[in-house]
């Protein structure tokens, strides 16, 4: 009878299976495109991992089989059965993690730069779109050219940093404040980016006052949209209001100083003052400042109250360069310290140093570290600026990077000095808006020529499976064995049977491999993807065979279960391996002299 009702339920569970299968679709490789949650296993796979392959990772399954048997000793019952059933569900969900790899090919969308040029005067900015071939590569032979090196360059010259906000009309322009030492500018750029307006030029703290700028460091807003600015071991937090809005009886009105704060230090335990700020950021409105001269950082409320001090006597100059910049972390107010030599320090909220991590991205010859920052779109992106480049990081892995925008292919110069690097984002808008400051100079030109870099950004993923075969497969719930079912050979394999069926599924469905490039300084780039081969290791000719299941006649012993558990652990190990990126190359390139 128990044999009866076991084929029974196998049969069933074939037939339901087999109908799933044959209505799964493939279609040609994906393109590139954002992550889109599609089926319940993917809320799964979003909670257990983040979605942070890195080209070159070492791939391996979370549960080794040790893991994963039931031990000799252990008794064959429903929790510990489901306990190697939940491991191998675990590893089923890390492949499907692997083969979604965040493209480097960025940036996306380079929108254009901000500058002066020859037909304004030097209290004036225009835009240059991304159509304009001279972008930074800056030429007296074509038209943008001429208007940029005919230009004195001074207003966007020298800037230390900037803060983008949404205005606060029923449009999406932006406003812009920038800073170098001794002047705020600000501008709106037109919600399609073809349009940008000067609002301020101003050496005066205020409108109402001849209190002037001397040494500004670095810029911040809170949630309220008030202007927070570093000027030497000085805070001054400004209502910025009047420049927010396209209203001109408000905006002539100009700015105000709501509450100045600091002084020179004595000691890092100054409540209200410092000895050499160097960096402020403004998250959950609690204000960051980041003090080199006293090593360390204090917090503030946006009301500037004083919160705590945090000293770090040790860690603010290592044999990685000074700190340099602070950023932190909305989710969590984990702060994250970058010093000029490529470390990044993370405290908690409680100040307790978490991680210092070396950064292992391969430099140029002069480079350093600047800033740091994250997205606003995905708190797992945080952007880091040296001066020549900008990289792209998974903070879950933020020792490396997703890659290194290419400036070079949208004719921006590898001459540019790049000084700052601001996200916003406009409600509605799946992008980080990425603002970067920058300089270059030219003989004969009176000062060096400032621009201000625009960038439309996300994380485009692209895969290697057919992702539409998720919403066929069987959940954990409907796999395990429940408490209430009687632990024998049918019971068992109708729970192997599904947990088979999910990894055949993922096989037939699996249909290439990342391929890498390794370019001249050791950087590999995304290249593209590359179907399976019958040269690669593969499983096309997959079956299940009895020692997938276990005999209606054998003994539900530990032995016995751990054999089918095995050949699934095998073919997700050949999976695994199938999961893993080609090269187009090798570095150092054939190309290149070595010197040992």
């Amino acid at each position: 009878m128990e044999v009866a009702v076991a084929a029974e339920v196998v049969v069933a569970e074939e037939e339901d299976i087999n109908m799933r299968y044959n209505t799964t679709q493939h279609s040609l490789i994906p393109s590139t495109a954002p992550f889109v949650l599609s089926a319940a296993i993917d809320d799964e796979i979003k909670a257990s991992f983040n979605l942070d392959r890195y080209l070159g990772d070492t791939l391996s399954l979370p549960y080794s089989f040790s893991d994963i048997k039931i031990k000799s000793n252990e008794l064959c019952v429903s929790d510990n059965i489901n306990a190697a059933l939940y491991k191998l569900h675990y590893n089923f969900l890390y492949l499907n993690a692997e083969t979604k790899l965040a493209s480097n090919n960025f940036p996306a969308n380079y929108r254009g730069f901000i500058a002066s040029n020859a037909a304004s005067t030097s209290a004036n900015v225009v835009w240059y779109n991304n159509n304009d071939t001279s972008s930074l590569s800056v030429s007296a032979t074509n038209t943008v050219g001429t208007e940029l090196l005919n230009t004195n360059g001074t207003i966007l010259s020298g800037t230390v940093d900037g803060v983008f906000l949404k205005g606060l009309g029923t449009d999406n322009t932006t406003t812009g404040i920038v800073a170098n030492s001794g002047t705020l500018v600000a501008f709106r750029i037109g919600e399609n980016d073809t349009t940008v307006n000067i609002t301020l030029n101003a050496k005066n703290i205020e409108t109402a006052t001849d209190l002037t700028f001397s040494n500004i460091k670095s810029l911040a807003s809170d949630s309220n949209k008030k202007l927070f600015v570093l000027d030497g071991t000085l805070i001054y937090k400004l209502d910025i209001d009047s420049l927010l809005t396209a209203n001109p009886a408000i905006s002539s009105v100009g700015r105000f100083l709501i509450k100045t704060m600091g002084g020179k230090s004595s000691t890092i335990y100054d409540k209200d003052k410092f000895n050499n700020p160097i960096s402020i950021d403004i998250v959950n409105n609690k204000l960051h400042v980041l003090d080199l001269g006293d090593k360390g950082y204090k917090v503030y409320d946006n009301n500037l109250n004083w919160i705590s001090t945090v000293p770090q006597s040790t860690n603010f100059a290592a044999a990685s360069g000074n700190v340099t910049d602070i950023a932190v972390d909305s989710v969590d107010e984990n702060v994250y310290i970058l010093s000029t030599g490529g470390t990044i320090d993370r405290y908690d909220v409680s100040g307790k140093l978490v991680s210092s991590t070396a950064l292992d991205d391969v430099i140029e010859t002069g480079e350093e570290f600047k800033r740091i920052t994250f997205s606003k779109i995905d708190n797992n992106i945080i952007y880091v600026l040296s001066n020549k480049n900008i990289y792209k990081k998974f903070k879950s892995k933020i020792n490396r990077s997703i890659g290194v925008f290419r400036l070079s292919d949208n004719n921006i110069s590898t001459s540019e000095r790049l000084t700052f690097i601001s996200t916003n984002n406009i409600p509605g808008d799946l992008n980080d808006d990425v603002y970067v400051g920058s300089e270059i100079s030219y003989a004969g030109v009176k000062s060096d020529i400032g621009k201000v870099l625009k960038f439309k950004e996300q994380i485009h993923y692209q895969t290697t499976v057919y992702d539409r075969y998720k919403t066929d497969i069987f959940s954990m719930s409907s796999i395990a064995v429940h408490s209430e079912e009687y632990v024998s050979s049918w019971v068992i394999n109708k729970a192997l049977n599904k947990l088979i069926y999910n990894h055949q599924l993922f096989k037939d469905n699996l249909f290439g491999k990342f391929v890498g490039t390794y370019n001249m300084t050791g950087r590999i780039q995304y290249n593209n993807v590359e179907y399976i081969t019958d040269t690669d290791q593969n499983l096309f000719a997959y079956a299940t065979t009895l020692d997938n299941y276990i005999g209606i006649n054998e003994p539900v012993l530990a032995e016995t279960i751990n054999r089918p558990l095995k050949e699934i652990y095998d073919m997700q190990s050949t999976l695994l391996t199938l999961s893993k990126e080609k090269y187009t190359n090798k570095y150092p390139l054939a190309t290149q002299v070595v010197t040992v």
